[in-house]
């Protein structure tokens, strides 16, 4: 965040995770993959795969791009993850603000 630029909407590479992107996670040490889409605070619903920008995987994938590998701590433990692909990012498809989706998606990535 420290090196982040403040850009328009339209010049956002494709392949950096944004709000509202949905992405598909692996877990470095179990080789699993899963799906979130990180979201603003009030719209958190692990449930649905929606992942606050301010919990510790949100943070950790803010800004990242495609092919990242990081880590965060959460529970107590170290957790390593690569971004494996944006499957969906606002700004790539020229949506510059916050819809409603269908949730279904999620439940079928698990």
């Amino acid at each position: 965040m420290l090196a982040a630029r403040k850009v328009r909407p339209e010049e956002v590479p494709s392949d950096v995770v944004t709000m509202n992107s949905f992405i598909n996670l692996k877990q470095i040490e179990t080789d699993s993959t899963f799906a979130v889409k990180l979201v603003y605070p009030e719209f958190e619903n692990v449930n649905e795969c929606r992942i606050s920008v301010f919990s510790a995987l949100g943070q950790a994938i803010f800004l990242r791009k495609r092919g990242d590998e990081v880590s965060y701590t959460a529970w107590g433990k170290e957790n390593r993850i690569r971004i494996m692909n944006i499957i969906f990012q606002p700004e790539a498809k020229g949506n510059y603000y916050a819809r409603k989706h269908n949730w279904s998606w999620c439940h079928e990535m698990r």
